[in-house]
């Protein structure tokens, strides 16, 4: 359990420090990964940056992910979940479409450029992972925009999730690695919404 964000980044930099990174650039995922990432960017002396990655909502339940997208269009779905929930494809396409027009809106709206990743080690971090449909996406993006290696790095994912993840990502880095959970907010004390402009003030500093 941890106290806040903050205090999840903290534990989470310690974790990271043993790494011993070398040419390496934080990649947060907004919005709760920017607070975490911006912590452990403090303390390791890392750059951040952000990179605007927005799931594809399940119809009917959009805190259920079926697959993930960023701006640029590049695309992850999860055919083993939408082949359980029976999602058509009219549905899947709109879907994508909501969350690429989504995305480009977030992006133009917190003003943010694609990271400059090529030949660089990236720390992909959110503030937790439960299905895994943004993180794969995020380094889906990145090895496209030509990272050399690529670590998830976030306080809380299950068990599970990061066995599946194990071949997207060359190392996950977790504070703690329940069996599974249901939501990540679980593992907090406080968890409050990230605004975008607590995101923007953040960048700016």
């Amino acid at each position: 359990m941890f106290l806040n964000r903050e205090e999840a980044g903290i534990r989470l930099a310690l974790l990271l420090a043993r790494e011993k990174l070398k040419n390496a650039i934080i990649v947060a995922i907004p919005r709760g990964g920017v607070v975490v990432g911006k912590t452990v960017s403090m303390i390791l002396k890392i750059p951040l940056r952000v990179l605007i990655v927005k799931k594809i909502s399940a119809p009917q339940n959009p805190e259920l992910a079926i697959g993930a997208t960023g701006s640029d269009g590049v695309v992850f779905w999860d055919e083993k979940l939408i082949s359980i929930l029976g999602v058509l494809e009219e549905e899947k396409s709109e879907a994508l479409d909501t969350a690429i027009r989504t995305a480009r809106e977030r992006r133009k709206g917190l003003g943010i450029k694609t990271p400059k990743v090529s030949g660089k080690t990236t720390i992909v971090i959110d503030d937790g992972v439960a299905t895994g449909a943004t993180a794969i996406n995020a380094s889906m993006i990145l090895k496209k925009l030509g990272s050399k290696s690529s670590i998830l790095a976030t306080p809380v994912i299950s068990r599970r999730t990061k066995r599946e993840l194990g071949r997207y990502f060359d190392k996950i880095i977790s504070v703690e690695t329940p069996q599974s959970f249901q939501a990540v907010g679980e593992f907090y004390k406080e968890f409050p919404q990230v605004e975008d402009e607590e995101v923007k003030a953040i960048l700016n500093i």
